[in-house]
């Protein structure tokens, strides 16, 4: 641009007819349209990260109907798998069905928290602040969340959610060792639910590629095709790789 700009200063100049004013004037005129250009560009920027959040938005909405299936699901089997006795004055056959109703007071890393009203209140809280933009009180609201809920259905998406926080803030340090923490927590099975963890990945390849560093973009995307095949992510990854 600036070898256009000085071009054209040395071509008008040779003329010799051309005012210095005049000059001016159209230098003046190159720039208007430069910013006008600039700004243009900025706004294309702006829609695409407000097309990303879009997409986020839908994937969590999904997510949330994902989870509310398969709680259902996990409802109707608990009741269908209850012990129906035959004979009840049988005290040897009763004695299975009363250990089975007895309180959990071990449970393993695989048995989720009680997916509490105050759990979904607070986790609802933290989004919409994020929602609402006030990014500084979500991430707050998340970090909260992780450390007061660190195993339950929702923690995953905290996760994901104080990583993209982070990340509209600035701070893509912060957003990466987010991400990379529930990828790590997923593969030591230290969480109950993963299905953020592709959407995770997509992030992950997307901030090594604005950096530059496409070796380890490829390698999540490869992550995504390998471990989620059959997800929303998988389809961008696709694109991506060119496949």
């Amino acid at each position: 641009m600036k070898k256009n700009i000085l071009f054209l200063c040395f071509f008008l100049s040779s003329c010799g007819a051309v005012t210095q004013e005049e000059l001016n004037a159209r230098l003046a005129q190159i720039n208007r349209r430069i910013e006008k250009l600039e700004e243009e560009q900025n706004a294309i920027k702006a829609q695409q990260i407000k097309t990303e959040e879009r997409v986020d938005a839908l994937s969590q909405n999904l997510a949330s109907l994902r989870l509310e299936m398969e709680r259902l699901k996990v409802e109707g089997k608990a009741s269908l798998s209850q012990p129906i006795p035959s004979k009840p004055e049988n005290a040897t056959q009763s004695q299975p069905a009363k250990v089975e109703r007895q309180p959990k007071t071990q449970p393993t890393q695989s048995e989720p928290e009680d997916l509490s009203p105050d759990c979904e209140r607070e986790y609802k809280a933290a989004l919409e602040l994020y929602n609402l933009r006030q990014l500084n009180q979500a991430k707050e609201k998340f970090i909260e969340f992780i450390k007061k809920y660190p195993k339950t259905p929702l923690t995953d998406n905290a996760y994901l959610w104080l990583g993209i926080t982070y990340r509209d803030l600035g701070d893509n340090a912060r957003a990466e060792a987010v991400w990379r923490t529930l990828e790590e927590r997923c593969k030591r099975g230290e969480m109950v639910d993963c299905n953020k963890l592709p959407s995770a990945y997509l992030h992950l390849a997307r901030l090594y590629e604005a950096q530059g560093n496409n070796e380890k973009a490829k390698r999540y995307y490869e992550a995504i095709l390998k471990e989620f095949p059959l997800s929303e992510e998988a389809e961008v990854a696709k694109k991506k790789l060119g496949r």
